[in-house]
């Protein structure tokens, strides 16, 4: 069985053509270390992480504690996984990785019979040289970004670095920990931060380090407050500064005014900002409706801003239209909702100048043989919005194969200077 949509023929030969570009890898989480990720062996679990997890849980299966799936692996328990894979293999997510398992490994589906053998072969696989194998000779990404909390070799011929900023780091699950702040202050070689100014001073002199090692990029979010106030964000980091950790939603300001200094010094660097906006666990404190104020404040900043925003993807794009300096990318958005993204880009395509829009970023971290079965999902997307203005008599053949290198490839390499 192929896992391919059925095109019509101006989409399908858009399609074959996407399959010959080179891409730019906007998005990922995985190890910056091939030697790292060779040296871990996958478990049936790993296959699934993260994100069919939000599926699993949905339908039912259980996960520690009861709580969201973010930081679980799945159960390696072929009972307890089949009942919900049967309710959930038709998704977005399972069919990224059915794409991928068919294309490498021969299987049709995962079954009680080859789930071991997959996960054998698998790690059989995962040898040298993996990542030019995936990323490169399969997929034809001449440029991954890889964001994280550290940088590849600066003479890395694949991978990028995107540094998590403490805005990012912490969240839902995760609070500020005074061990972060220790970090990075140790990090920059300052003796202490006393005061809002002095974290400031210690978080401009941190991403001047960054960019110093490669640093080309650094991520933040969409956080539900329109301007910090200082005041507050003094008492927030008075906790912290007191040894305790603050949670998250305790957090917004401090957070908030840490991101307006991360978009001036980004600015100072000519490097941009990432920012989370949409989906995940309880996407109302990550609206990009939150991020108006923000970009408007930092014209000089250039915004990436994540995911389409979805599910507020015409608030999304709506911004994109208004700011010079928002762009919009389209990581992670393929496998979340597919045909949103499609209805998306045709609204896209009428409101938004097509130099700001980014077409892919596989956003994974493990079995990395997924990426695979993501870009062909956006290739797909992609060919079927075009191939549509194409037989619309919008416009020709030769313009829709312009638009279809600009988004893969030349937007974001302009984007991010690479």
């Amino acid at each position: 069985m192929k896992l391919r949509q059925v095109l019509t023929k101006s989409a399908e030969k858009l399609f074959e053509i996407s399959q010959t570009i080179s891409i730019i890898d906007t998005h990922e989480h995985i190890p910056i270390s091939e030697k790292a990720y060779n040296e871990r062996t996958l478990k049936f679990g790993d296959l699934f992480h993260p994100y069919l997890g939000n599926d699993l849980f949905s339908a039912g299966m259980s996960f520690p504690q009861g709580r969201y799936p973010k930081y679980y692996c799945i159960s390696d328990d072929w009972d307890q996984f089949e009942p919900y894979w049967k309710v959930v293999k038709f998704g977005s997510y399972a069919r990224a990785i059915r794409i991928a398992l068919q294309e490498f490994y021969g299987a049709e589906d995962l079954t009680r019979e080859n789930y071991e053998e997959i996960v054998k072969r698998i790690n059989q696989n995962n040898t040298s040289g993996i990542y030019r194998r995936i990323f490169q000779d399969k997929c034809h990404i001449e440029k991954c970004i890889c964001c994280g909390n550290d940088l590849p070799d600066r003479n890395d011929s694949l991978l990028l670095g995107n540094i998590d900023t403490l805005s990012m780091q912490a969240d839902q699950f995760m609070p500020f920990s005074p061990d972060q702040l220790k970090r990075i202050v140790e990090e920059v070689g300052a003796q202490d931060v006393r005061n809002l100014d002095e974290f400031v001073e210690v978080s401009d002199r941190w991403m001047e380090l960054q960019v110093e090692k490669g640093a080309m990029e650094f991520k933040c979010k969409a956080i539900p407050v329109e301007i910090p106030n200082k005041a507050k964000a003094e008492e927030e980091l008075k906790v912290v500064l007191r040894g305790e950790p603050l949670p998250y939603h305790m957090s917004y300001h401090l957070m908030a005014y840490l991101r307006e200094a991360y978009a001036r010094k980004a600015a100072e660097l000519n490097v941009p900002i990432a920012l989370h906006a949409g989906i995940w666990w309880d996407y109302r404190t990550l609206s990009a409706n939150d991020l108006i104020g923000f970009i408007r404040r930092n014209p000089a900043t250039r915004m990436d801003i994540y995911h389409l925003g979805i599910p507020e993807v015409r608030n999304t794009i709506q911004i994109v239209k208004n700011f010079p300096n928002a762009y919009l990318n389209l990581c992670w958005a393929h496998i979340v909702a597919p045909e949103m993204v499609v209805n998306t880009l045709k609204e896209a395509l009428d409101m938004i100048p097509l130099n700001k829009i980014f077409a892919f970023g596989g956003d994974y971290i493990l079995f990395i043989e997924k990426i695979y079965g993501h870009l062909l999902m956006a290739r797909e997307n992609i060919s079927l919005v075009l191939g549509e203005r194409v037989d619309g008599g919008l416009m020709d053949m030769c313009e829709a194969e312009r638009i279809l290198m600009s988004w893969f490839y030349e937007n974001p390499k302009k984007f991010y200077q690479i």
